[in-house]
């Protein structure tokens, strides 16, 4: 079976709205503090695929309920992919592992 993030996004999107209620009634903060919980349990079971599908639908819910279009939502993923190439990182090398490494803020 092929597989598309714009199928995806769209099927997450009905499921969501029959399951949980329309986007004009149950805005994206309900899906972000959910995404707290599965970010942790991401970090916890870090070698079980599931979990970072979890944060995944979870992002789309809650940009989804806030007004965003799939075409926003990777739009603004090229754009920020853009925007950190041309940052300044530290040397990965000096970081312990496992810890978050942030840009050299000016």
């Amino acid at each position: 079976m092929d597989h598309n993030f714009d199928e995806f996004f769209e099927r997450q999107a009905d499921w969501s709205r029959v399951t949980f209620g329309p986007d004009n009634i149950r805005g994206p903060i309900g899906p972000l503090k959910h995404l707290e919980k599965e970010s942790r349990e991401a970090q916890e079971s870090s070698g079980d695929i599931e979990e970072y599908a979890d944060c995944l639908f979870l992002i789309c819910d809650a940009a989804r309920r806030a007004g965003f279009t799939k075409e926003q939502l990777i739009g603004a993923a090229f754009a920020k992919l853009a925007k950190n190439k041309a940052r300044t990182w530290p040397d990965w090398k000096t970081a312990p592992p496992d810890t978050p490494i942030e840009h050299v803020r000016q």
